[in-house]
């Protein structure tokens, strides 16, 4: 279990298998009062777990589940005023509570329905995925994507508790545990280079998706990231700005590929970080040692590392630079890169020129 310390927002994330029967009553006690709830789910998860979340729900609580699509292509607006309506028909009520039992998008969405519906209702996030599990169930950040840009729309909720079950990963498509590591690994890079060499030694296990290797992946991560988010809770203070290591580049190639399946968002993180760090060698911070190094963790695990994965969309260097500059990252005009001096080691810098940015995207 972490903690993650927000005096009176603080929560738990609980870690581990079969959670939805040995920790039933920590998770129900967090909704006490409640009488109904509101399960917010896609058609994948409905056909692999639904029917035996259900069955976990104690008998005293009503659920009304809500069925979307799945997919980045999902995270709009209109999806979010078509739960608001189904909610407020069914008269949601403050004391009710929302479950968001599925990966990223999924959490996402749920987070900000929860924040806005009725001016807030209790939310448990129940992450599918290991890039949800590792990294956007917790934290607080929740949104949509625009026509301008990838998470552009949103707030900042906390969670009442996260709920990270290894089980739901046993039916995950290796592509997208191998996605998920794409964010383990920017933690590791971000601050925290003994982590960095221990990924490396148990790449072999990872690749297996061995449970006892993922289980410490789960905790290390949400504990790199529960240590920023305390720290500086709405990213005002440069603290969490960290965690958005690639990410500026990332964004950019989503959108760019029209937030394909073609391109999952671990896929664009790794990309991204990459992209990032060769800049961080341009503008002399980084050593090309580590530059190869990173570059070598990414590929051992089988993860991409530049544009020839995304070669069938021929994307141009401006049309990313142009989606960058819609980056929430964006002060006076100016795009802030997190670069990396060392492995374990980044900050916020914004003294970047444009060429330098050109040479890094390849």
């Amino acid at each position: 279990m972490v903690k993650v310390s927000l005096k009176e927002k603080s929560y738990n994330v609980i870690i581990g298998k079969n959670l939805l029967k040995r920790q039933k009553k920590k998770i129900f006690s967090n909704i006490t009062g409640a009488k109904r709830i509101f399960i917010i789910t896609d058609i994948v998860i409905k056909k692999l777990h639904l029917k035996n979340f259900l069955k976990s729900i104690p008998n005293n609580f009503i659920t009304e589940t809500i069925i979307i699509k799945p997919g980045e292509k999902t995270k709009q607006l209109k999806t979010v005023e078509q739960i608001l309506n189904f909610l407020l028909k069914k008269k949601i009520s403050r004391t009710d509570a929302i479950f968001g039992f599925g990966g990223g998008v999924i959490g996402d969405i749920s987070g900000f329905v929860a924040s806005i519906i009725l001016r807030g209702v209790r939310l448990i996030h129940f992450p599918t995925t290991l890039l949800a599990q590792v990294d956007s169930s917790t934290g607080g950040k929740t949104g949509v994507n625009s026509i301008h840009g990838k998470n552009l729309v949103g707030s900042f909720y906390q969670p009442k508790l996260v709920v990270c079950d290894i089980d739901f990963l046993l039916t995950l498509p290796k592509r997208e545990i191998l996605s998920g590591y794409a964010e383990v690994i920017k933690y590791s890079i971000l601050s925290d280079k003994n982590f960095f060499h221990w990924l490396k030694k148990q790449t072999n296990k990872i690749i297996i998706n061995d449970p006892n290797v993922v289980q410490k992946v789960i905790k290390k991560s949400i504990f790199i990231k529960s240590s920023l988010v305390t720290k500086d809770e709405k990213d005002v203070k440069n603290k969490r700005a960290l965690l958005n290591l690639g990410h500026t580049y990332a964004h950019a190639l989503e959108k760019c590929c029209k937030y394909s399946k073609n391109l999952l968002h671990g896929e664009a993180v790794s990309i991204g970080i990459c992209m990032v760090n060769r800049l961080s060698f341009i503008l002399g911070f980084l050593s090309m040692n580590d530059l190869k190094e990173i570059e070598k963790l990414f590929v051992d695990i089988g993860l991409p590392t530049n544009l020839n994965f995304l070669e069938n969309f021929k994307i141009k260097k401006d049309n990313i630079i142009k989606n960058m500059m819609h980056d929430k990252k964006v002060l006076n005009g100016k795009l802030n890169f997190i670069l990396c001096k060392k492995i374990g080691k980044t900050f916020v810098y914004n003294k970047v020129n444009l060429n330098s940015i050109k040479k890094s995207i390849c």
